[in-house]
């Protein structure tokens, strides 16, 4: 997916008439930045689907409210297509590198101090309400979080046993027990990005202090919304902790677990592992049948031998 300077120059025209591109440049993932010539900087995505653009419109305009939080401003999108003939959402710009580039350049006290951020920006993008569960256009979305669940298990369970993934019994097994023991505590759905990833947490430092002459990292931008779906805490902490299961990741680990939880006195919302073990083997699902998309058959065979660890955990 690549745009021609006359396509980008057709989608600034089309948000803001009086504007005019000095600069583009291309980043990896179909994303531009463009500077203009009064000095602004704005950022267009493309996406690969008009669903996934839609999420991420949809999302970023129910957080346009938190002014204060490192989100990308939302300037004009067409999910359709209709401009270029690719979806795309043009955006503020959104300073700083994605962590997983710059990762060799942070110490663990500063992956901690990201984390914790990271945590308390996440906990408050979940205070944000959605009215049911699933896609934010709510088209297949469900009223309540037991339905929404149940429909995700057997519909994930079926696909795996048709493409070989699962057999029959464990199919079986696993639909049966959310059937007949899943019961969520929360009432409400929040707002959750879905598909937090080190390539999606773009990072800056700050000032240079004068004993270090280095400035502290900081969380410059999240982007990846096309993700967000209206769902809750536990789905945010399942993803995003399975993203970052690399030992290099440890120190921001425990800072997102420790910022997240200072902010949430409910223990169903907190980071915790027994209440996150349902929702692991839902992604685990949702990773086995990625894997087998990609060929990637070593994958498949480590998220199944991870799926049967956790299904023992709920056998005892």
């Amino acid at each position: 997916m690549e745009l021609s300077a006359e396509q980008l120059a057709l989608i600034l025209a089309r948000a803001l008439p009086e504007a005019r591109i000095r600069e583009t440049r291309a980043l990896p993932g179909g994303r531009y930045v463009l500077a203009l010539a009064d000095g602004t900087r704005l950022q267009m995505q493309l996406y690969a689907s008009t669903a996934a653009a839609g999420a991420a419109a949809a999302a970023l305009r129910q957080l346009r409210g938190e002014v204060d939080l490192p989100i990308p401003e939302l300037r004009a999108s067409d999910p359709e297509g209709a401009t270029v003939g690719l979806p795309y959402l043009l955006l503020g710009n959104t300073p700083g590198e994605p962590l997983n580039q710059v990762l060799p350049q942070l110490d663990n006290d500063a992956l901690y101090t990201v984390g914790r951020r990271l945590g308390t920006i996440v906990s408050r993008v979940h205070r944000l309400a959605c009215t049911r569960y699933g896609p934010l256009d709510e088209g297949g979305a469900a009223a309540t979080e037991r339905e929404y669940v149940l429909a995700r298990v057997e519909c994930d369970a079926q696909r795996c046993g048709e493409l070989g993934l699962l057999d029959r019994r464990t199919g079986s097994e696993l639909t049966s027990w959310f059937t007949q023991h899943f019961q969520p505590v929360g009432k409400q759905a929040a707002l959750v990005h879905g598909g937090l990833t080190p390539g999606c947490i773009l990072v800056r430092r700050g000032e240079s202090d004068s004993a270090s002459g280095r400035g502290a990292w900081r969380v410059g931008g999240i982007l990846g919304w096309e993700y967000a779906l209206g769902w809750c805490p536990a789905w945010e902490h399942a993803t995003w902790l399975d993203a970052i299961d690399d030992p290099r990741y440890f120190s921001l680990r425990v800072g997102y677990g420790n910022g997240y939880d200072e902010q949430s006195n409910r223990a169903y919302e907190q980071v915790r592992e027994h209440v996150l073990v349902p929702y692991r083997i839902l992604l685990m699902l949702q990773r086995m049948q990625a894997a087998y998309a990609t060929g990637d058959l070593n994958e498949c065979g480590r998220r199944r031998g991870i799926l049967r660890g956790l299904m023992r955990v709920l056998e005892g």
